[in-house]
């Protein structure tokens, strides 16, 4: 059994629905599960990662082992010496195999800027497609998600015959990592993927050779039909439907077949629906604006009468767990601990939605009983193991503050980008 998955006697039993509809930063999809509003996607063209440039080496700073890079329009990106250590790809440099001040380099976004902090950048380039992600690493890898072992050894197998069958392109600097929507794919369409991407990126390679310091060398799309595909390979949800009201993505999902199922496959089919209603908006359908209103807000009320306050700084957020009324009576511990746990699911919840990410330190209302903060524990962990993103539980004092930590990658959006 997957941790994030919901089961029923060892079904999954959540019920997914994604909506793609348009907003001020682009098109955005919203995903529901059980009808409640729990991620949101945006695909927007501001997010720098995964694009690669040829980036000029500005400043090394020793105590950090890390360099600062002059990149496109003189935005400066952070790269790490040490975990990039033999990886470098120099395009133009001095004599010695160290990086210097001036060294122009190959990199690829790996995280976005936040605040005072700069973009990161590594040597370690790739480029994904629908089933596979080409890297340089010799090596091949299989996703995770696909649990089948002969399905596992099939891919490792069929990329070594592509190494014989291709053998002018591929060479021993290039591998290979199958995603999960490879796993009941033919082999000749996961095969014309992941050689399609292999050039690709060595045309990116060679490009770079013939360019200006600065130069975006390759640009990462946020491609809406690889999103879907990949959340549908997944096979967490018992059903899944998505509903549009952008006429052109309706088509390309009809004309590629994405709702198509074979009987054979384990994947769910996908229900796919076009929202044409002009007297009623797909957002006022599904009050979205509403919602977000809600969960982008300051105080977030509970079903049980209390409230969160959530604060996020630069630093770290800070999620305060409030009773909202004065309790009294024999009860208290186990109102308490309700509040606790309702309030341990709603957190998990609006750091999916509000893409909150780096230090969270949730204070929750202090309990008496070691018994009754395991269960928030237990709670609190199982909810954040439905994320997407890694999120993890580091601990909780005994003042009942618990501390999560979640992985940073695409920039966190603000509320009056998501509205229309």
């Amino acid at each position: 059994m997957k941790p994030e998955e919901e089961f029923n006697g060892g079904k999954i039993t959540v019920k997914g629905k994604i909506v793609v509809t348009k907003a001020r930063c682009g098109n955005v999809a919203f995903i529901y599960e059980d009808d409640i509003l729990s991620e949101i996607h945006p695909f927007s063209d501001e997010s720098k990662v995964g694009n690669m440039y040829v980036a000029v080496v500005d400043n090394i700073v020793d105590n950090l082992k890390a360099a600062f890079l002059k990149s496109e329009n003189g935005e400066m990106l952070y790269y790490s010496l040490e975990e990039n250590e033999g990886k470098h790809i120099f395009i133009k440099h001095g004599n010695s195999d160290t990086v210097k001040k001036g060294d122009w380099l190959l990199v690829q976004v790996i995280k976005d800027s936040a605040g005072s902090k700069k973009s990161q950048a590594t040597a370690d380039i790739s480029m994904k497609g629908r089933y596979s992600v080409i890297n340089r690493t010799n090596r091949a890898g299989v996703s995770r998600r696909i649990q089948n072992d002969a399905r596992r050894d099939h891919l490792k197998q069929l990329y070594e015959s592509m190494k014989i069958k291709y053998k002018e392109e591929i060479n021993d600097e290039f591998g290979v990592i199958f995603r999960s929507a490879a796993e009941n794919k033919e082999d000749l369409f996961v095969e014309l993927d992941a050689i399609n991407v292999l050039r690709k990126l060595k045309g990116a390679i060679d490009k770079a050779y013939h360019e200006n310091a600065g130069t975006l060398i390759y640009r990462q799309e946020d491609d809406v039909l690889d999103y879907l595909e990949d959340i549908r390979a997944k096979n967490v949800y018992s059903e899944l439907t998505v509903v549009t009201d952008i006429p052109e993505l309706y088509e390309e999902l009809e004309q590629t077949g994405f709702a198509a199922l074979k009987e054979d496959e384990k994947i769910i089919k996908v229900n796919i629906l076009l929202h044409n209603d002009k007297m009623q908006s797909l957002r006022a359908l599904y009050n979205i604006d509403r919602e977000l209103g809600i969960y982008f807000g300051h105080k977030i009320y509970l079903k049980s009468g209390g409230y969160l306050f959530v604060d996020i700084t630069e630093a770290l957020t800070v999620i305060d767990v409030n009773t909202g009324k004065d309790i009294k009576g024999s009860n208290i511990e186990a109102h308490m601990t309700k509040t606790n746990i309702e309030a341990a699911e709603e957190i998990a919840r609006i750091v999916r939605v509000r893409n909150i990410s780096g230090i969270i330190i949730v204070d929750f209302i202090n309990m008496k009983k070691n018994e009754s903060n395991d269960s928030v524990i237990s709670h609190l962990k199982q909810s954040i193991s439905r994320d997407r993103t890694k999120c993890f539980f580091v601990d909780m004092t005994d003042l009942g503050l618990a501390e999560l930590t979640r992985q940073k990658g695409r920039r966190r959006f603000e509320l009056d980008e998501l509205l229309a």
